[in-house]
């Protein structure tokens, strides 16, 4: 007897729920991605995807329109059932057939209406809601001959819209929520207004190609610029990566060992503008620097705006996220999109795949032409906080934390070093808890030999006296993280520290302080008060605000280091180590500023007196 396949029993009620459970917002990549395999299969020449408003009854709808195989009236029918499609292979690193239908009934219950244009015939169907059904059909139509039918002929009515029938073609209009829903302005659903340019503007952020020879055009009423009020028009996008040579540099750095790439993208400001240079280059979309992952061509887990300047800091970008885009090229067999294609599954256990679990390459992989875009744009300041930090290294080094940094370099231009008889050899860098005291040498083994390192054979090594110990100097200790202080709203802003006094990112070892955090302008007033009269008032008040801010970066350093030594200990779990640092705990720190009051008001005196000193020197 032969096995049995499942079926399902109730389709109403799976239908139902896979579409209202799908994410409306990847309903623009579903359609514009259909479009863009179809017009792949288009006579050279005629590759072509237009996005443009459709107006029925007086209402504007979004209509995708593209060359491409078209659909006689049965291949449209069976291209409108879930889970399939006609000219694509099925399978879940390909294509499911759902996600366009799926995310597209999601908002537009009223109905989805495709047409195609097949040798010369045109062929209508329109899918949604029907309430009395309490489900998704196909809604029949009245014909001229007064009988009823789902899927008919309407090669006149285009012709009649100017539509050619001498080449095939695809076209789909959204109807949206309700017959008075304008589905141009309202893409996402009724009352949820979007930037004119939504559109074209979420095709590029998703798609870091298009297929060969495809040209993608958008009406100039879904465009920014002029032609708000017009139609008929139309403006070209085109994807970041046919734009690069209109940007300053760009860089891709792969990696060897993993198979992935990582795209370093500089994209500034526009001198005569406050658009950056890809948008200037692409006047069709919005365009604004981001992170992403990018498998197959598209992107994933996309950070733009203020959410890539707060992430920006774990990989290396403590500055310049507003002009650096960075891109995650990851292999092919490396990840899955999850059912709905808005996020990457790992294959073995179908876990979410995010960007910031590729960090570390970014920073590993990163070119020095990129670091010194970084520089350019961090704050100039003239605080000189050396002696803070040097404070907090050694109240760090007081714990013997074994730092987690010295890890094998991920970058492709680390070799394997030779064996030299002049200078010495430098041993491998090892992973915190990898080190094995039963992997030392032997007579007659070398574990770190076979690992790639260079220890010295056991007869040549020299033995410390028993007790001895590694110098200071030596120990791969912990470092303290590097303290910024932000007093640029806009800054403090996108780190997201309104209201914060600090946010570490331990990726990076960066300290961000928000030097207009309140408690610091509390204590800056008292150290006035304390000190007024002892020097010129903008003096007093300016050093005083300086003291404070460091008093309070120095409350915030020291508590993210004690929180650093406890990962020493094994009751401290990760999740323990991050609240330990999270800008909730950092901001209570701060708040605590009466302990540093007498330390703050010294080194305000002492500056408040050189001042005076460089004063007379410059009379």
């Amino acid at each position: 007897m032969r096995a049995e396949p499942l079926n399902i029993q109730d389709k109403r009620f799976l239908i139902n729920r896979l579409i209202e459970q799908a994410p409306i917002s990847t309903m623009v990549r579903e359609f514009f991605k259909n479009a863009d395999e179809s017009a792949s299969q288009a006579a050279e020449g005629n590759r072509r995807i237009e996005i443009y408003p459709v107006e029925i009854d007086g209402v504007r709808k979004l209509a995708f329109w593209n060359t491409g195989p078209g659909m006689d009236g049965a291949e449209l029918k069976r291209a409108t059932d879930l889970s399939s499609s006609i000219g694509k292979d099925m399978a879940l690193n390909a294509n499911f057939g759902i996600g366009a239908k799926v995310s597209g009934l999601t908002m537009s219950k009223a109905g989805i209406r495709y047409r195609s244009c097949k040798n010369g015939v045109v062929s209508e169907i329109t899918i949604g809601y029907d309430a009395d059904e309490g489900t998704y059909v196909r809604f029949p139509a009245q014909l001229p001959d007064g009988s009823y039918d789902t899927v008919y002929d309407v090669t006149a009515a285009a012709e009649a819209d100017g539509k050619p029938t001498d080449f095939d073609w695809t076209e789909v209009v959204l109807f949206g929520e309700s017959e008075d829903h304008d589905t141009v302005e309202e893409p996402l659903g009724k009352g949820k207004s979007v930037d004119r340019s939504y559109i074209p503007s979420a095709v590029f952020r998703r798609f870091a190609r298009f297929s060969d020879g495809v040209n993608v055009r958008v009406d100039v009423a879904m465009t920014k610029g002029g032609g708000k009020d017009e139609t008929g028009k139309f403006r070209q996008l085109r994807p970041l990566a046919d734009i690069l040579d209109k940007l300053p540099n760009a860089e891709r750095v792969h990696e060897a060992d993993s198979g992935l790439s990582v795209h370093y993208i500089h994209d500034p400001k526009h001198p005569l503008s406050s658009h950056s240079l890809s948008a200037r280059a692409n006047p069709a979309t919005s365009s604004t620097t981001f992170c992403a992952l990018v498998h197959k061509g598209e992107r994933y887990d996309i950070k733009t705006s203020k959410a890539w300047s707060a992430a920006a800091p774990k990989f290396g970008i403590p500055f310049g996220s507003k002009v650096l885009s960075v891109e995650i090229e990851i292999p092919d067999t490396m990840a899955l999109p999850n059912q709905y294609r808005d996020g990457l599954l790992w294959p073995h256990d179908r876990s979410p795949l995010t960007a910031d679990e590729f960090a570390d390459y970014v920073r590993e992989l990163m070119p020095d032409w990129v670091k010194e875009v970084i520089r350019a744009e961090s704050p100039e300041s003239d605080d000189d906080l050396d002696d803070l930090q040097a404070d907090l290294q050694k109240l760090l080094d007081e714990f013997r934390v074994p730092t987690v940094t010295f890890n094998p370099s991920k970058k492709p231009s680390a070799i394997q070093m030779e064996h030299n008889t002049e200078g010495e050899d430098t041993p491998e860098r090892i992973r915190l808890g990898e080190f094995d005291a039963a992997a030392i040498s032997v007579e007659g083994e070398n574990p770190a030999t076979e690992r790639g390192g260079a220890r010295a054979k056991p007869e040549k090594v020299r033995k410390a006296p028993e007790g001895s110990k590694p110098s200071i100097a030596k120990q791969a200790l912990e470092r303290v993280p590097t303290i910024e202080i932000l007093i640029d709203p806009e800054e403090i802003s996108d780190k997201a520290l309104k209201g914060r006094a600090g946010r570490y990112y331990s990726e990076s070892q960066t300290l961000f302080v928000n030097g207009l955090y309140p408690i610091i302008e509390r204590m800056s007033l008292e150290l006035q008060q304390e000190l007024e009269g002892a020097g010129e008032p903008e003096i007093v008040r300016a050093e005083c605000l300086k003291a404070a801010r460091r008093a309070a970066a120095f409350r915030v350093g020291k508590v993210t280091c004690y929180a650093i030594s406890k990962r020493l200990s094994e009751d401290w779990s990760t999740d323990d180590l991050e609240r330990a640092t999270s800008p909730e705990s950092l901001s209570m720190a701060a708040d605590d500023y009466q302990q540093g009051l007498s330390v703050a008001k010294k080194w305000a005196r002492d500056m408040i007196k050189l001042s005076k000193v460089e004063k007379i020197d410059a009379a």
